[in-house]
């Protein structure tokens, strides 16, 4: 048994991840660690030039203090030139670094959710996932510019003021150091309960996400049900939790800005007291105080910022948990190692023993047994949840068998590479997924490199071209989110031109006319006529006048197959199931 990672190891282990993520960018993150090192240390001469001024120069009002006094403000001058080309060469530099590496770590993540077998999906809510991609990645960014670039800055330069208050003053140095055990027991004691409310708040955030995502999908079914104020309650009632937690989060923060303000004021006031004293009895000039002092509140900006740091870094921290989580989820459905790429197939599919379950429930196919032959169309009949869905996912590998084996063309589908086996598949759904883009960019999808010519070839085989025509842009019109600019009917002879355009050699059509109008519905039923000719077609349908004509009808119920045959053969089967169904729509009809 894996014994579950401690909340550090976790987060150590999260960390060494993420800094993989880094190390290509090391050049750029040094490169900004040092124009960033000579940014915080040419401020370090104005307290220094000071102390010359007051100690050196000012009693001394001669032609020569006058010269040094103009040579060290030219010199100046000079230096916050340097400090400005730093600035900008350091901001840059951590920008570009901090920005690719989360470009390098969203891309990667973006192709591992990709890979994700359906079942990932079905277990998650897509702007849970979204939330990772954006959100949580956005909250490990500032990991590179606070943990990396800043931290070494801000060490550098309390490691040379550090020097100088010692070289200065070294009593006056132990009275200004004081206070540094206290930023350190305070950021130990928060750090705990800063990053469990950062996770919190993260997974929080990812549930809100969750839920507008789902609210704003399904809007139309909220408003025509009258549930708005409902759906309002359900997100006012996470919004709450998430304010709650973020409220404890800030009493936190505050408390540890507090206490870290309160010991940064305390330091000079401790410096200022002991510093005139000395000055009072002779061994510490105006100048060295006044230089003391500057020097003083450059140190405990670095300090203030090293301590502000746990905020980051737990909010980072827990950004960087969430993120790998997701990477840590291995698909279901992988590719064997030894897995070989298929040209184009005949077709000819069959079934073994075809068993499968969903996770955690009863098997929705049992001992399937099926041969379908090259080019043949085999219709799939049965009542809602028999496993017809089911069973045409497997076989682009949407989720694998949980016993048995599908083959094609004689091959197990496990031994061919994703790839080359979804090639021979295209699909025509009963809600075609298109995407927002033009009808030409929607159409592309099933080939690529398609030439203008195939493109219009494949539009008119599926009666859409007449219809492309009219619209105001022709192929380039936008059609918006999931083509919401298209009627039922057009969208569906979009998704069978792209099929078209894939010419791959299975086909399956997922009730493909059921949500169509009569005047739709002969449009595309002509238009799959052309799309069957000489492929492997399973088709789904409740409407048993688009499957009349199939080669084979399976009728499955309950997981397995209780009657198969053709359309004619299994109407004279007076107590069969497809007989009933063939009874029940006929009524329906006269009915109606």
């Amino acid at each position: 048994m894996v014994e579950p990672m401690s909340a550090p190891s976790r987060h150590d282990h999260s960390l060494r991840r993420f800094l993989g993520y880094v190390r290509p960018h090391r050049r750029f993150i040094a490169g900004a660690i040092a124009f960033g090192v000579v940014r915080y240390l040419v401020p370090l001469a104005l307290p220094w030039s000071v102390k010359i001024v007051v100690d050196d120069l000012l009693p001394q009002q001669g032609a020569r203090s006058h010269a040094h006094l103009h040579l060290l403000m030219a010199g100046l001058c000079a230096l916050y030139g340097v400090y400005a080309l730093a600035s900008y060469w350091r901001s840059y530099l951590a920008g570009w670094a901090g920005h690719r590496t989360i470009f390098d770590l969203r891309l990667a993540l973006y192709r591992h959710v990709q890979r994700m077998s359906l079942s990932f999906f079905d277990r998650q809510r897509i702007g849970a996932v979204v939330s990772r991609m954006t959100t949580d990645i956005a909250s490990a960014q500032n990991f590179v510019g606070a943990a990396f670039i800043n931290t070494a800055m801000d060490l550098a330069l309390l490691a040379v003021i550090v020097a100088l208050l010692c070289v200065m003053n070294p009593r006056l140095a132990l009275v200004s150091l004081a206070v540094l055990p206290c930023y350190a027991a305070i950021s130990h004691r928060l750090q705990k309960g800063i990053r469990a409310k950062s996770r919190a708040i993260h997974h929080q955030l990812q549930e809100i996400s969750g839920e507008l995502h789902e609210q704003f999908a399904g809007i139309s079914t909220i408003q025509a049900f009258t549930q708005e104020a409902s759906a309002a309650r359900q997100v006012r009632a996470q919004s709450e939790q998430h304010f709650d937690t973020v409220m404890g989060s800030v009493r936190l923060q505050s408390l540890a800005l507090g206490s870290t303000g309160f010991l940064t004021a305390l330091g000079p006031i401790l410096v200022l007291w002991f510093g005139v004293t000395e000055v009072w009895s002779g061994r510490l000039t105006v100048g060295t105080l006044m230089a003391f002092y500057g020097y003083l509140g450059m140190l405990y900006q670095p300090i203030q910022r090293l301590t502000e740091l746990n905020l980051i870094l737990a909010n980072s921290l827990a950004a960087m948990d969430r993120i790998f989580e997701v990477f840590d989820t291995v698909p279901e459905v992988r590719e064997r190692p030894d897995a070989v790429a298929l040209g184009r197939a005949r077709g000819e599919l069959r079934l073994e023993e075809v068993t499968f379950q969903y996770e955690g429930r009863e098997p929705v196919l049992e001992r399937v047994n099926l041969t379908i032959p090259a080019g043949t169309t085999a219709a799939l009949v049965g009542p809602s949840g028999a496993g017809k869905s089911t069973l045409v996912k497997l076989l682009p590998r949407h989720y694998d068998v949980t016993g048995g084996r599908i083959t094609l063309d004689g091959v197990d589908i496990r031994d061919l590479t994703l790839t080359s086996l979804r090639d021979q598949v295209a699909l025509v759904s009963q809600e075609p997924i298109l995407f927002s883009g033009t009808i030409e960019e929607n159409l592309r999808y099933g080939k690529p490199t398609a030439s203008d010519a195939e493109l219009r070839a494949a539009a008119r085989a599926a009666f859409a071209e007449t219809f492309i025509g009219q619209l105001p842009q022709g192929y380039q019109t936008e059609i918006g989110e999931r083509g919401v600019r298209l009627s039922g009917g057009q969208k569906q002879r979009v998704a069978i031109a792209r099929a078209f355009l894939k010419d791959a050699p299975i086909l399956i059509l997922d009730e493909p006319t059921s949500a169509l109008d009569a005047e739709s519905e002969e449009l595309v039923k002509e238009a799959l006529n052309r799309l069957l000719e000489g492929r492997t077609a399973l088709i789904i349908a409740h409407r048993l006048s688009t499957i009349e004509h199939a080669d084979i009808v399976i009728v499955l119920d309950g997981g397995q197959i209780v009657e198969q045959g053709r359309h004619e053969e299994l109407l004279k089967d007076q107590g069969g199931l497809y007989r009933r169904y063939a009874e029940h729509q006929l009524t329906s009809l006269l009915t109606d």
